[in-house]
């Protein structure tokens, strides 16, 4: 069944009245559904992650302030296994999670102090 123009007219009202309200509902559903999608995890559980990890990336232990940290998760197996900084994800993705590149950068950097 068709809204009515009133319902429309309605609805727009409420709309500009609540903007910001329903932004925010719509910006965390769309957040949910991502993260449910992506990694199979609720917004509940990336935010107990959050709180567990004190707001602080699990790599490097910075504090990540107004912005989304970022979910790593095993590439194979699809695991999700903590939140970190969106510099240390990208880090790590770009030794392809191997921990003999990564070893091998360790040891690059030491050599060269």
């Amino acid at each position: 069944m068709a809204a009515t123009e009133a319902q429309k007219a309605a609805s727009r009202r409420y709309y500009w009245k609540n903007r910001s309200t329903v932004l925010a509902k719509l910006r965390a559903q769309d957040r949910t559904d991502y993260l449910t999608r992506r990694y199979g995890i609720s917004l509940e559980d990336y935010q107990q992650m959050y709180v567990a990890q004190e707001g602080r990336c699990a790599v490097c232990a910075g504090a990540v302030s107004g912005e989304r940290m970022c979910v790593d998760h095993n590439h194979v197996t699809g695991k999700v296994r903590a939140l970190l900084c969106r510099m240390c994800n990208k880090s790590l993705g770009g030794f392809g999670d191997s921990v003999e590149r990564l070893q091998a950068a360790i040891d690059y950097l030491k050599r060269h102090q």
